[in-house]
């Protein structure tokens, strides 16, 4: 392979065009030089280890250094154990990738950003009777007793119903009223809850689940969603769970299916895992628009957009990495990373003129801090600062 053959297949990487072979082969290339190194999050190791690495793939590939000059806008990097990806590395020795700016700018940036922790295990609790409890700050055990529910907080941190025994002369149903209560994330903080009928439930930054303490006096199981959850729902066949967005219903009888319906978004994407669920759209009076309904099956990514619904191929890693502790990019563009990261690490973030098109591909861990996060950043000619929770984007 010549330099510029390899060039080719590099901008196919960062624009998500190579195929599994080519990307095998740049992952090949890079895994044959890491194998066995200890990688920190030093920026001195991670210079000395771009030069090394991309010697070494030099040497195994049969190809010369040129001299670095050149810059695209798309930028390719993985943070794992935080060690730099194939494409990042070979890009960025290329002169693909490569960028200056001010030293000064960017240690005073980095340390405030270093100082800004991903999001923790947090929520508010909303009972029917309006009273809130900030779940981060309750002790472990009973929190509340409600419509014949016991509400308990374990210690690690899930919040669980459990129907108590009726009273002696008294029906179980008797006790159980139709009463809700709303479980709630802000920026940089997630949840898990456990409900009444077994099913858990993990909930995204910025969202709110909104649900009956008890579903024994309904004929289905019935919730609403803001935001972002990921569902196992527990098996009731006589008992439909059915999830209710803004604008769309997903009615399952016992399954594992991921939904996010943040407004900025656009719509909402229904990703299924297991089982099976059928999703329909919502009319302007809130009434489920059945003949137009879809059923997806695992694998199968449903998207609402603009009162229309397509079924695609899903990829399941990158739909429900944020639940398993990743940022998880594919030739996304900024606009999409900084949204995300603005909800996980409570930022507002301020674009300065045009939104840069750049794109990212790669793995971020969640409980990296805003200084290891914005080391993706490094890599593509965005300017930036952090001012407080608020960053400026050029």
């Amino acid at each position: 392979m010549n330099h510029k053959e390899a060039t080719l297949l590099l901008e196919k990487y960062n624009k998500g065009t190579a195929t599994d072979e080519e990307i095998r082969l740049l992952e090949n290339w890079y895994n044959a030089e890491s194998l066995g190194r200890k990688f920190t999050d030093d920026e001195a190791d991670l210079d000395r280890l771009k030069e090394e690495i991309w010697e070494g793939t030099l040497k195994r590939s049969n190809l010369t250094s040129p001299p670095c000059k050149s810059k695209i806008k798309s930028s390719a990097l993985r943070i794992w154990g935080y060690s730099i990806s194939a494409a990042a590395v070979i890009a960025m020795c290329l002169g693909i990738l490569f960028i200056q700016r001010s030293k000064h700018r960017f240690a005073v940036t980095m340390e405030i950003a270093n100082h800004i922790s991903g999001g923790s295990n947090k929520a508010t609790l909303t009972l029917a009777n309006g009273r809130t409890i900030v779940l981060s700050d309750a002790v472990k055990g009973k929190l509340a007793e409600e419509a014949g529910v016991n509400i308990t907080k374990t210690a690690d941190g899930q919040l669980i119903y459990e129907i108590k025994e009726a009273s002696e002369g008294k029906s179980e149903d008797s006790e159980i009223t139709h009463a809700f209560n709303i479980i709630s994330t802000a920026r940089g903080e997630e949840y898990q809850v456990v409900l009444p009928d077994g099913s858990k439930i993990w909930l995204n930054a910025e969202s709110s689940l909104k649900y009956p303490t008890s579903f024994k006096a309904s004929a289905d199981r019935r919730v609403e969603l803001i935001g972002e959850a990921y569902f196992e729902i527990a098996k009731d066949k006589a008992h439909p769970f059915k999830v209710k967005t803004k604008d769309q219903e997903v009615e399952v009888l016992g399954t594992h299916f991921n939904i996010n319906s943040y407004a900025e978004n656009g719509g909402a994407k229904t990703t299924l895992l297991e089982g099976s669920v059928k999703v329909s759209p919502l009319g302007n009076g809130q009434h489920v628009l059945l003949e137009e309904s879809v059923f997806l099956k695992p694998g199968e990514q449903s998207v609402h957009n603009a009162g229309s619904i397509n079924v695609v191929q899903a990829d399941l890693e990158q739909a429900v990495s944020w639940k398993e502790g990743w940022f998880y990019y594919k030739s996304t563009s900024l606009e999409n990373v900084l949204r995300e990261a603005s909800r996980w690490y409570n930022l507002e973030v301020v674009y300065k003129g045009s939104i840069p098109a750049d794109r990212f591909t790669g793995k971020v861990p969640r409980n990296a801090s805003l200084g290891k996060f914005i080391k993706v950043l490094e890599l593509s000619d965005i300017k930036f600062r952090i001012e407080g929770r608020k960053m400026l984007v050029n």
